[in-house]
């Protein structure tokens, strides 16, 4: 809903407004903090079948032509299903299916106008914040579009549950084999392979050396002396001047079954995540592969 709209709430609507913290984008890629959610009941119907339910909308400090836009929630909430080349939407009824078209008189809006948030609210670039003081160079980064409100309720979260984060090597290890262990399906009809020893720079030496200590050290690898398959380390220069151990396992990837499950489609997750208003992006402190 917009501006237009929420100067016709009368005062009952006005006070069913409830406060959100999330920040919004709009057409124009502006910023934009909502006055409130509300909830409404929304009617889709194509004359003969029809169907009702409760979708809350957002109240933006904006301006348009249209009085509502449904989103990703509120279609999936009605399960409908648009079709862009038909130009028109099903959704299912108690009676059946309800084929609504678009209004083919119907015309794009410009963007609206980016509004005008108080200066002490604007943030332009991410935050680097450091959570741990001890590594100071493992950053978590917070959005510029996150509100200082919930800015400090995700600083607080983050620090009651700092034990939850893998800091060093060492801290990765202990987890037992009851919870989670990974066993290679390695088709017997394959013959051992022992791949032969790759030379490598003194310098990527020197890091492979160090990082496979803090790994023995950790307890997360072990030392045998007989080996059924060998294969080589490949030393990967990473963007921030270090390096990154990977394992050539091409062999032994053969010599495993495949997985017959497809992953799964990117419009899948897409709609899974809409009803949640943030998301979160974790990057492994190590990756070995």
């Amino acid at each position: 809903m917009y501006e237009q709209c929420f100067e016709q709430l009368d005062d009952e609507d006005k006070e069913r407004l409830k406060p959100i913290h999330a920040p919004v984008s709009g057409f124009g890629g502006e910023i934009m903090h909502p006055r409130g959610v509300i909830s409404f009941p929304v009617t889709l119907s194509n004359g003969v079948r029809s169907r009702t339910e409760e979708v809350e909308f957002l109240v933006p400090p904006a301006t348009s032509k249209h009085d509502i836009i449904l989103g990703r929630e509120a279609i999936g909430h009605f399960n409908a299903h648009p079709s862009t080349a038909h130009g028109a939407v099903g959704v299912p009824t108690p009676t059946g299916v309800a084929i609504i078209h678009v209004n083919r008189h119907c015309f794009a809006t410009e963007s609206s106008k980016p509004s005008k948030i108080p200066k002490q609210a604007q943030r332009t670039e991410p935050e680097k914040w450091v959570l741990n003081k001890k590594f100071p160079d493992q950053t978590v980064t917070i959005g510029p579009a996150i509100s200082e409100i919930v800015r400090t309720f995700l600083k607080q979260l983050l620090s009651k549950n700092i034990d939850v984060f893998s800091w060093q090597p060492a801290d990765m290890s202990g987890v037992p084999r009851s919870i989670t262990e990974h066993k290679l399906r390695v088709s017997p009809m394959f013959t051992l392979i022992v791949q032969k020893q790759r030379k490598m720079g003194p310098e990527q030496t020197k890091a492979m050396n160090e990082q496979v200590q803090d790994l023995l050290q950790a307890g997360i690898i072990r030392l045998i002396q007989y080996q059924t398959w060998v294969a080589n380390p490949v030393i990967v220069p990473k963007s921030n001047g270090t390096w990154r151990i990977c394992v050539d396992f091409k062999d032994l990837n053969k010599a495993c079954p495949k997985d017959c499950y497809p992953f799964p489609k990117i419009d899948h997750k897409v709609d899974a995540v809409a009803p949640f208003k943030f998301k979160c992006f974790l990057d492994a402190y190590k990756g070995y592969r």
